[in-house]
């Protein structure tokens, strides 16, 4: 057993050196990348017989700055953003006054403005130049050779309603994330180097967290080592907060890392969602502190029984819910099917959660270089969950 306090980073055997070739070998998404990102979208918007895409982003947790990020790499932080993409011409990224330097330095697009409507209303900002949305959409009527007048948006769920209210009124609107999501849902070489190193990332700081837990360690204690240990491996944060739950705590599905601290016998669960250069690398899993219980020992084994079974079918050409179906179909040997709280088959990438979600009415067939989380959700039980 552990000592009563979380271990410091010593314990960390996997994050590399600091500084060096493991720094800078790391892998990240060429600049190309992006603007071949663009392109696509643009052809789909021309062939769509739109004059504008409005891709949006905020900085709320999980999915907000995953859009833009995809095409421009800019890490949406602070004030929302979004990337123009017109049917013809050069894309413009539009940030808030506050964000401007941060894009200029971070982002891999060659125009950056400014928008009013991303300021907020009680600051001034004499520093920078800034536009209304019209105005900065209406000189992109040259290249296109007319005005623009339907405009497809992307992520309008997680638009504020006041823009979307002025867009609505100067032009004819569609939500078309399908036109995205269809890209993003099968990876590129250099997305699928990106997305392994942050599973290497999630590794350890998963083993930073078994190695930190023991009784009369808190919660938050927990958490602590396993974000520094991701943090030193270049993880840029979470793509959700580190859940840490212990004893009561590892029911429910999502928790917070609070102060209660660690008990003998209890069920501790974790999942670490690291997120390197924008995409999530998920990995929970349960531990007992202590001699695990019957229900708990039976439940994992059935869940691996179940991944297995997955993974025996999980093949380009599949059906992903026939996929799907495996799963809960072992675990109702059992009667844990009932707990199978969510689709647990699903896209990874910029999202957690991300399109294709394998869900039971979708045909949506597995394609070669998609990366699929293969989740056993077993939740809200009455010994715990996982």
């Amino acid at each position: 057993m552990h000592p009563n306090r979380a271990k410091p980073p010593s314990i960390y055997r996997t994050t590399p050196k600091k500084g060096g070739d493991d720094v800078r070998n790391l892998p990240t998404i060429p600049a190309k990348e992006f603007s071949d990102r663009r392109d696509n979208l643009q052809r789909e918007a021309r062939a769509a017989g739109l004059d504008l895409l409005v891709v949006f982003s905020n900085d709320r947790a999980t999915a907000g700055p995953a859009h833009v990020r995809y095409v421009s790499d800019f890490a949406t932080h602070f004030e929302s953003s979004c990337c123009l993409i017109p049917a013809q011409g050069e894309s413009v990224l539009v940030t808030g006054p506050e964000a401007e330097a941060l894009a200029q330095l971070t982002a891999k697009i060659d125009h950056i403005v400014v928008a009013e409507e991303f300021k907020h209303p009680e600051q001034d900002h004499p520093f920078s130049k800034m536009s209304s949305f019209p105005d900065i959409i209406a000189k992109m009527a040259p290249a296109l050779g007319h005005k623009v007048e339907k405009v497809g948006i992307i992520g309008q769920e997680l638009m504020d309603a006041a823009l979307y209210s002025l867009l609505d009124e100067h032009y004819e609107l569609s939500s078309v994330d399908a036109i995205m999501y269809k890209y993003r849902a099968v990876k590129s070489a250099n997305e699928l180097a990106v997305i392994s190193y942050a599973f290497e990332i999630a590794e350890a700081g998963f083993e930073a967290a078994v190695q930190a837990a023991g009784v009369g360690v808190a919660e938050f204690e927990i958490a602590a080592a396993a974000e520094y240990a991701m943090r030193l491996m270049g993880t840029e944060g979470t793509g959700l907060d580190t859940i840490v739950g212990t004893g009561p705590h590892a029911r429910p599905i999502v928790v917070r890392a609070t102060h209660r601290k660690v008990e003998r016998g209890d069920l501790l669960g974790v999942t670490v969602i690291p997120r390197y250069q924008g995409y999530h690398g998920a990995v929970g899993r349960p531990i007992s502190i202590g001699r695990p219980r019957p229900e708990l020992v039976e439940a994992v084994e059935l869940g691996v029984k179940a991944q297995n079974e997955v993974l025996k079918y999980l093949k380009p050409g599949a059906i992903g819910r026939e996929v799907e179906q495996k799963a809960r179909d072992v675990m109702a040997t059992k009667d844990l099917d009932q707990y199978f709280a969510y689709v647990g088959i699903h896209s990874v990438g910029l999202v957690e959660f991300e399109p294709p979600i394998f869900h039971a009415t979708s045909d949506v067939t597995i394609q070669a270089d998609m990366v699929v989380s293969v989740d056993i959700p077993c939740f809200l039980t009455p010994w715990g969950g996982f």
